[in-house]
Parts: structure tokens; sequence; C-alpha cells
């Protein structure tokens, strides 16, 4: 089990469901940053995220709630909250007049490339950067995303290292790696890298890729290869000891639907292998606040200086010291 030097959880956006998840009319109860949370989607069609509990007798609004038009209604006493985490209706109150304290949190939502996102910040803070559009989602030269989730014993830190670690793609992946550097600007920590894997499966792919994290737990990355592809890897933490690590995968369709299927079910079944190989690692490592380095080990400071700017409690980090590579 890891630990981290940070208190809390880092200030971005975070995937909580895919839109086929919460479709119409649906209810879906979450367990994410140590708190119950539910989604639901209206009859105006728009995700909505609010805290779970509610603020009468404290029943879980996600374990029996309905939606009712453009609300959600409590399964204990069927009170209504609005989007925006107001309670609009007491069904059998005497009074028309609603409770001041009647309500609940509402988180800022946003659903973009098929993924619903909501935004943390510890200190309540607006969102100050936006999920950028995939332009080939939905368009019909690409699949659909095709999306795995794993639980994983491990703290966010770890999944993002990988954007400055080299040294382990030969040994944990069995990939060589001809290029590879790393770019930190603002919100995003960029991997370019290009090299050979050899899918555990057998054979080989040549590869050239560029990984772009938008925030602290969204990365997207575009990749040229056998299969050109677009995959996600998004971390949402659970607790300070567990998260959730969803990734997915598009495909450039190169025949008919049946054989996409078959190759996406493949692909689906490397990358599981390949971040299973990283789990191993992950569950049963120590984190290292100072871990002693070589001259080989390329961004890790750079990539640790530039997380940092997502806890408040850091302060913000200038681009320009975030860019500069180093150890720490």
């Amino acid at each position: 089990m890891t630990t981290t030097q940070h208190d809390g959880f880092a200030t971005g956006w975070y995937v909580i469901a895919t839109a086929d998840d919460l479709g119409a009319q649906a209810v879906l109860p979450l367990r994410y940053f140590g708190r119950s949370l539910v989604a639901f989607r209206g009859a105006s069609g728009a995700a909505r995220v609010l805290d779970a509990h509610c603020p009468h007798l404290g029943a879980d609004l996600g374990v029996g709630g309905t939606v009712v038009e453009d609300t959600i209604r409590c399964p204990f006493h069927a009170w209504r909250f609005d989007g925006d985490g107001q309670c609009v209706d007491i069904p059998y109150a005497r009074s028309p007049k609603i409770p001041a304290r009647a309500c609940v949190r509402a988180w800022p939502v946003r659903e973009r490339n098929g993924l619903v996102f909501v935004w943390y910040d510890g200190l309540g803070r607006a969102p100050s950067y936006e999920i950028p559009v995939i332009e080939e989602h939905g368009s019909p030269e690409w699949t659909g995303w095709t999306v795995s989730k794993m639980t994983i014993r491990t703290q966010p830190r770890e999944i993002i290292e990988n954007v400055a670690d080299k040294g382990h793609f030969p040994t944990v992946h069995g990939t060589h790696i001809d290029e590879f550097d790393n770019e930190f600007v603002d919100h995003m920590a960029v991997q370019r890298s290009a090299g050979v894997a050899y899918p555990r499966g057998g054979g080989s792919d040549r590869f050239r890729l560029t990984a772009t994290y938008y925030g602290p737990a969204y990365q997207v990355t575009v990749m040229d290869s056998l299969l050109p592809n677009r995959l996600i890897n998004a971390h949402t933490p659970i607790d300070a000891h567990s998260l959730h690590l969803r990734f997915g995968v598009m495909l450039k369709r190169v025949g008919p639907d049946d054989k996409m299927a078959r190759y996406t079910e493949a692909y689906i079944h490397n990358l599981q292998s390949g971040f299973a190989e990283d789990v191993q690692v992950w569950e049963n490592k120590a984190w290292r606040d100072r871990p002693t380095l070589c001259d080989g080990d390329g961004a890790i400071g750079a990539l640790r200086r530039w997380y940092r700017q997502f806890y408040p409690a850091a302060g913000a980090m200038p681009g320009a010291a975030a860019q500069q590579e180093g150890t720490t």
C-alpha cells in the first residue's frame, strides 16, 4: 500500500461514468472522494451529480431514488431535488415553504467525448480548465469507445508517474522504446514516444504516440500503429487508498463491423494485460517522496513538480518552473 505526502485529492476533472452508464431516466449510485454521490439524468437529458444523502433523514438518493421530470426523488419520504441540489417538493408538508437547509451539494459536471466528468476542488473553487473535444468520437470512420474499469489498491500519483517513467516499459511490458520525451505546460503533461510493442499474445506492433494528461486524472492518447487508435486513461479516487482506473479504446475502421469487433476485443485484451502488469507493481510498492534516481530516469522530478499545482495547499506552480527537468 502506497502513501502520499499530499492531503486530500487533487483538483481537477474526473471521469465518474460513461454516457452509456447513465441512460435516460437513470440513477447511478457512486462512491468517490471518500463520499457517497448520486448521478442522474432527468427529462432535460443533462447529467447531474449530487451528494447522495438526503438532508432530511439521511437516505441515499442513489439507492432506490427515482427520476421525476428533471428531479430525483428520495426513496424514503419522496422529497425531490433538482439538478442544483435544491429541494423543490415535499409532498406531505403542510406549508408550501421549503426549509432553507433542504439542499444537497451539486457538483460541476461536463459530459464530453461519451464520458461524464465531475469537478473536484477541496476549496470549492470553480473549474479552471476545460476538457477538450476528441474529434474522432462519433465519427463513422471510427468505432465507439470500448471501456473497461479496474479497482486498484493504490493512490493516483502512482498511475500518473508512468508519464515520465521511460525505464519501466521494457522491464514491465517488454516494450522497446526508440524515442521518449516529456513536456509540461499549464494543466497538461505530455508524453511523446515511439518504439515497438510486443503483445503477450505474440507478434509485434510498431507505434508512435502522443499521450496528454488534461489535469491530474484524465489522459488522451493519439497513437499511430498497425491499427490507428485513440485511448483514454482515467483514474478516479474511491478513497485515500483505492481508485477506479478506466481505460477505453477507439479504433479507425479498416473493415466490416464483425472484423472490427474482433480487433477491438484483442486490443482491449492486450491493454488489460498491460495494466495488470502495472497493477502488480502499484499494489505492492512503497511510495518514495525522495527517491534515489539516476541520470537515465528522465523527467520524474519535473512531473512531480507539475503535479503539485493540483493541491491547493501546495500553491500554484509557475509554468516555467514546472517545465524544468530534474530530480527530487
